[in-house]
């Protein structure tokens, strides 16, 4: 007996070293990591990365790729640009209410709730309003769908995607209200399974979504968009989302959300760093993008930068541009998708040490370029 009880102590113990060893390996950033698993022709990834307007680094920059929250960046560009021409003020007051109304609780990664309490923290609000600016800016730093949401509604879907073409951007899938779209299933279901709960028709509801058009996404999407802007609070109490949505509905969106590629979005994080947008696009964009100047050791060593991510648990995407204190100028822009768990955890936690070392070690580019 004492036997066998040292053998499953010791068992038990190597299971403990092993987590604890995992956890570490999951936390600790590692910059190779990154561009080991860029290189890795088994993996869905792709990158570039311009020095001075030359292209350093181009790893499947044409591939169609889930772009995540990255998508936000074309949204804040049209916002920009309708500033520039004058049909929108920076300082409109927009009430929180109204965003509340595309807000999803527990579906954004406490996003949403993040900003409003740095609003209060930092004076923004003033009964219960807060500047269109700001509302442009937590979509870009705090990544709030529900900012998206009502941003996309105020720009209309067809002025971005205009704006898109005019700027050369053309590579890219049709824009939807990606908010109003996790309510699909539901919808589905009152529609074609009235009688039977989400989770009895789910497997016919996803395979129902992965046969939908793009024009399909976007008349569903702008329907219940519509049905939220109306009545937003009973939408959502019949809809329940949060009592039936699991890993299969994420999964679900993983691959059917708004795709482009690298190449346009260093194309146009390019365009942004060069300074070629109108005088006032230009500097509301950089104000939306820029947040990461307000950090001091950033302040050290840059002149200017923005950057946009995003992730789910199976993409992990991000674009940034900078210039340094000697004018020299970067574009990153990086996709993942199809990722692992493990592999999600670990590039999240590493894609910021990669990208400092690509912008500031020549030793590290030297190394890899």
């Amino acid at each position: 007996m004492v036997k066998y009880l040292t053998i499953f102590g010791v068992i038990i113990g190597l299971i403990i070293i092993s987590i604890i060893g995992l956890g570490f390996w999951l936390n600790k950033a590692n910059a190779h990591y990154v561009w080991k698993k860029i290189k890795d022709e088994k993996m869905t990834s792709s990158v570039v990365f311009n020095v001075n307007g030359e292209t350093k680094l181009d790893v499947r920059s044409d591939e169609l790729m889930p772009l995540a929250s990255t998508v936000k960046i074309v949204v804040a560009l049209e916002y920009a640009y309708q500033v520039e021409e004058g049909k929108l003020d920076p300082k409109e007051q927009v009430d929180l209410d109204e965003l509340e109304k595309y807000y999803v609780p527990k579906l954004d990664g406490g996003a949403h709730e993040a900003w409003v309490g740095f609003l209060g923290e930092n004076a923004y609000l003033e009964n219960n309003r807060v500047p269109l600016q700001e509302v442009t800016r937590g979509m870009i730093a705090f990544s709030s769908n529900a900012n998206t949401e009502y941003l996309m509604k105020k720009l209309g879907l067809e002025n971005i995607e205009q704006r898109m073409l005019e700027l050369g951007i053309r590579d890219h899938t049709p824009l939807f209200y990606f908010t109003s779209a996790l309510f699909i299933p539901y919808e589905l279901k009152m529609r074609d399974y009235p009688d039977k709960s989400i989770e009895e028709g789910k497997d016919k509801i996803i395979q129902a979504m992965h046969d939908m058009s793009d024009e399909d996404w976007i008349e569903i999407s702008s329907m219940i968009n519509e049905k939220l802007t109306n009545d937003a609070e009973t939408y959502k109490e019949n809809a329940e989302v949060l009592e039936w949505w699991d890993e299969d509905f994420d999964l679900l969106f993983s691959e059917t959300f708004i795709k482009s590629t690298t190449s346009e979005y260093a194309k146009l994080m390019a365009m942004i760093n060069n300074e070629e947008l109108p005088p006032i696009a230009q500097e509301e964009l950089e104000y939306s993008l820029g947040m990461i100047m307000e950090n001091e050791t950033n302040q050290q060593w840059l002149k200017r930068a923005g950057k946009k991510g995003g992730s789910t648990q199976y993409i992990l995407t991000d674009a940034i541009f900078a210039e340094d204190k000697q004018g020299n100028k970067f574009e990153i822009v990086i996709f993942f998708d199809d990722l692992k768990w493990y592999e999600g955890f670990k590039l999240t936690n590493s894609l910021n040490e990669f990208e400092l070392k690509l912008l500031s070690d020549e030793s590290f580019r030297d190394e890899i370029l």
